[in-house]
């Protein structure tokens, strides 16, 4: 048998705009029973949400990733349970049950994969109730670079899902499937990982490198 890792999985680069699902997460949830082959990872349209909060949406001419518009840059199949990225951007750092990951950005190539003795994944803030979502401190909440929005962490039916409010907890975008986010330290960047794996979205606004 081979032990060569699998190849990074294909991926959609598009951003279907606020409201959206992970293909996976969406493609496992159908018939039980039903064996067909995943898609592509990546985000898909999903309905809104009704959750009692103002639906704000995505700033068309914003750099920040995700508070505008992204492209999907990069996928990886490891799963994330917690993600954050290094100082200087160059190394996405990430746990799962049992399992310390890094990948280097933008490729998200596994570049180290460790079992330590306790497990990083335990001192997981549980997920926040919808209801919660306009209360003041979120456990587990993810502050931008900006300081303009946070990403929370919540359930919805048998969904994990990624919100990113405003100050006023409007919400920017509500993202299905998702269970770990972090941006870069210079907001260009937002990394989405869940028991699926990882995508890594790039600002659709923003400057070019060099």
């Amino acid at each position: 048998m081979s032990t060569r890792p699998l190849p990074p999985p294909e991926f959609l680069r598009d951003d279907p705009g606020p409201w959206s699902i992970v293909s996976s997460v969406f493609s496992q949830s159908g018939r039980p029973g039903r064996r067909r082959p995943l898609p592509p990872t990546g985000l898909m349209l999903s309905p809104p949400p009704d959750v009692g909060l103002t639906l704000a949406g995505v700033e068309p001419g914003s750099p920040v990733a995700g508070i505008g518009p992204v492209t999907v840059v990069a996928a990886a199949r490891e799963p994330a349970l917690t993600l954050a990225f290094d100082d200087d951007g160059a190394v996405l750092r990430g746990a799962s049950a049992g399992v310390r990951r890094a990948w280097s950005v933008p490729d998200l190539t596994l570049m180290q994969e460790e079992r330590p003795a306790e497990d990083p994944a335990a001192a997981i803030p549980p997920q926040i109730h919808p209801a919660a979502l306009g209360d003041g401190d979120l456990p587990g909440m993810v502050a931008d670079p900006t300081g303009t929005v946070l990403a929370a962490f919540t359930r919805e039916g048998r969904f994990d899902v990624l919100a990113i409010l405003r100050e006023d907890r409007s919400v920017v975008r509500w993202v299905r499937g998702v269970r770990a986010a972090a941006w870069s330290p210079d907001g260009l960047r937002l990394a989405l990982g869940g028991p699926w794996g990882v995508l890594l979205a790039q600002a659709r606004e923003a400057p070019p490198e060099g």
